[in-house]
């Protein structure tokens, strides 16, 4: 009965969070030229600060690339139109979130890989066999014997 309560909260969990997520998506829908020139700043990365966006950033170089998207957007052009220009500019690395190709695809693979190595170590350690598993029935039967004979004798020195 407690488990069918549980899962009925867990489902009405699920349904409330994606009515938020649909209530915020049809609310953030129209947005317009300033939203969508800031949407591609945020994924452009400052040349000066180097670790910020284009949007943060208040380096002289960040405002003039802001006007550039600002631009770009009020003419009519496409994200990958924008995104396109900057990067034959600048490269790759103007991208705050590089592709998944050539150099930076590393960058993508080495967290799976990590996560992948980490699991099958930890499956691994959880295999090993339990001290005193390679014992025989009598072996046991004699460890079992000895450690009662010492702790009626109060002998606990070896235990």
């Amino acid at each position: 009965m407690r488990r069918r309560r549980l899962s009925q909260a867990g489902l009405a969990m699920a349904i409330l969070s994606l009515l938020a997520v649909a209530v915020v998506g049809l609310l953030t829908a129209g947005s317009g030229p300033a939203d969508r020139a800031y949407e591609l700043e945020q994924r452009l990365r400052c040349p000066v600060c180097k670790s910020v966006s284009i949007a943060e950033s208040p380096s002289e170089t960040a405002q003039i690339m802001r006007i550039a998207v600002a631009e770009q957007v009020a003419a009519g052009r496409s994200d990958q139109e924008i995104i396109g220009y900057f990067r034959a500019r600048y490269g790759d690395w103007v991208l705050l979130d590089p592709p998944a190709s050539g150099a930076t695809l590393i960058l993508w693979v080495l967290p799976v890989a990590a996560v992948v190595v980490g699991g099958i170590a930890v499956f691994l350690v959880r295999r090993r066999p339990e001290p005193g598993g390679d014992l025989t029935a009598e072996q046991r039967e004699r460890v079992g014997h000895a450690v009662e004979q010492a702790r009626s004798t109060g002998d606990d020195e070896g235990l």
